[in-house]
């Protein structure tokens, strides 16, 4: 019988290991209840322009609908395709965008120039994708504007 319990207990015990702090169970695979990823459909996004809006507290995605509204959103990109991503200055704080790799360091020289003023914008080209890409990230402000790039 105590057996038994014990086994019964366990599941319960470990429903709970991927709440996330407000009583919701949050997927432990990244992906949403319907097996979406962070792009919301599983899917990369389409090649052409990827827009986002960058203050120090995050990247916050505009453009494609995948990544409307997101902080920091994962960008699933197409590898061997071609991307802009073009942000905009939201708080006139200097910000700039690289494309890392897993070693911290700046894919074939896709980073810009740091850019202080308020609604200035700036497009990053990318002209092939390669799996050597994870990261995208402000410089000054890496702790907090940095999000994921997954090559699909």
């Amino acid at each position: 019988m105590l057996k038994l319990s014990a086994v019964a207990v366990l599941p319960a015990a470990l429903a709970g290991c991927n709440d996330n702090g407000n009583g919701e169970d949050e997927p432990a695979n990244g992906n949403d209840e319907n097996g979406n990823d962070e792009n919301g459909n599983g899917e990369p996004i389409e090649p052409g322009e990827i827009e986002l809006d960058g203050e120090t507290e995050a990247w916050t995605g505009v453009a494609p609908d995948e990544i409307a509204d997101e902080e920091n959103p994962t960008l699933t990109l197409e590898e061997g395709e071609s991307y802009e991503i073009t942000w905009e200055n939201i708080d006139g704080v200097d910000h700039n965008i690289e494309i890392r790799d897993d070693d911290d360091e700046v894919v074939d020289g896709y980073e810009t120039d740091l850019m202080g003023d308020e609604g200035e914008t700036q497009t990053l080209e990318i002209d092939e994708v390669t799996d050597e890409m994870t990261q995208y990230v402000c410089e000054p402000h890496e702790g907090t504007m940095v999000g994921d790039v997954e090559v699909a």
